[in-house]
């Protein structure tokens, strides 16, 4: 799939870290890097992942929240 942003043909990078899903945010996504611009995208849609990593930090600190209130009590 082309670089949405540069239209370049290499090969996307698999992402293998970030610091908004660590490990197994970027394999959920299919989160790739474009080598020539540095564009990060979905390697499957070519689109953003922007509202999909929104969601996941919304459902991950509603988790942590309540695993931080479940154990107060």
């Amino acid at each position: 799939m082309p670089c949405p942003q540069c239209q370049g043909e290499d090969e996307p990078r698999p992402v293998g870290f970030t610091w908004w899903g660590g490990l197994i945010g970027p394999r959920l996504f299919h989160h790739v890097e474009c080598p020539r611009c540095g564009v990060r995208f979905n390697g499957k849609t070519g689109r953003s992942n922007d509202t999909a990593i929104a969601i996941y930090m919304v459902v991950l600190g509603a988790l942590a929240f309540a695993l931080v209130i479940a154990l107060a009590r």
